[in-house]
């Protein structure tokens, strides 16, 4: 006899943890071009960071909103 609250809560804990480890993969991924100058896995993490960013600053202002909200979203996580 599972409730809504409880649900969500193991929904919520699952969420977290694949953020962590996409974290986690991000960091080594960063770490990894630049330690040897190449992407990890055959990406290019900077590059894909750089562009991502870029594209909500050429949304402008309402991209920079957008931004700004992710960033408050992802701090309270």
């Amino acid at each position: 006899n599972m409730n809504i609250k409880s649900i969500f809560g193991n929904i919520g804990d699952v969420l977290n943890g694949i953020a962590g480890v996409l974290t986690a993969l991000v960091s080594v991924s960063i770490l990894s071009t630049v330690v040897f100058g190449n992407g990890w896995l055959g990406t290019d993490i900077i590059a894909n960071i750089g562009s991502l960013v870029g594209s909500f600053l050429n949304g402008g202002v309402t991209g920079l909103l957008v931004l700004l909200i992710l960033l408050m979203l992802w701090d309270n996580k």
